[in-house]
């Protein structure tokens, strides 16, 4: 079978998570770095969004139906649970990450320092602020969630926690995320797991540019 081809620039977390799936599978794959709604993506997803996937004669957009693609369709090691609970929890845990962790944690925190949308073109305090509320609560929720190991479901990785890695990534790095994150010893060692995994650090993104 033809190696995946996968469309979309590596900063992207929703990328990088589609990424994670591969090498946690073992599947050879090729990154096409486009930028959203561009003519490439734009032949591939109706919305603009990335990334988008090409394996042979086959395309697919949305990030977590591309995760199941990859780990329903190659050998390697399950990335969803077998039980029917488990599956449950997983696609819980994909939905509220989808929903509510990428709004705080991305859209409004790590975005407003990457792309400041305030007076003077400083961070908007307000959004970081508001945002930062949320994610107290997320936080929490998440840290009573890895109670029993490293990993959202327990022992085993699944799809759910290739998801949010990329997220957290880049809001541990902000100084709500060093804060909110630092008295949390469930949040640290799953950190340090995901860190430790083959597919984290052969995805890890280019840093971004220097500003004038």
């Amino acid at each position: 079978m033809a190696d995946i081809v996968l469309y979309g620039i590596p900063m992207s977390t929703y990328v990088r998570s589609a990424r994670m799936a591969c090498v946690e599978k073992g599947v050879p794959y090729t990154l096409e770095p486009v930028m959203p709604h561009s003519e490439p993506i734009n032949a591939l997803h109706p919305f603009g969004k990335i990334p988008a996937m090409r394996h042979s004669d086959f395309t697919l957009y949305e990030t977590s139906a591309i995760m199941r693609y990859i780990d329903d369709a190659f050998e390697g090691p399950r990335l969803t649970p077998s039980n029917t609970r488990g599956r449950a929890r997983m696609e819980q845990w994909i939905s509220t990450f989808n929903a509510y962790f990428d709004s705080a944690l991305i859209r409004r925190i790590v975005v407003q320092y990457a792309f400041p949308s305030g007076p003077d073109g400083k961070p908007d305090r307000a959004i970081i602020d508001k945002a930062a509320e949320d994610a107290k609560k997320q936080m929490a929720l998440l840290d009573e969630a890895l109670d029993e190991g490293p990993f959202i479901l327990g022992a085993n990785i699944s799809l759910a926690d290739l998801l949010l890695a990329p997220m957290m990534a880049y809001f541990v790095r902000t100084p709500e995320g060093k804060a909110i994150t630092a008295a949390s010893k469930n949040l640290q060692r799953s950190g340090a797991a995901m860190r430790a995994r083959k597919s984290y650090l052969e995805t890890v993104p280019p840093p971004p540019p220097k500003r004038d």
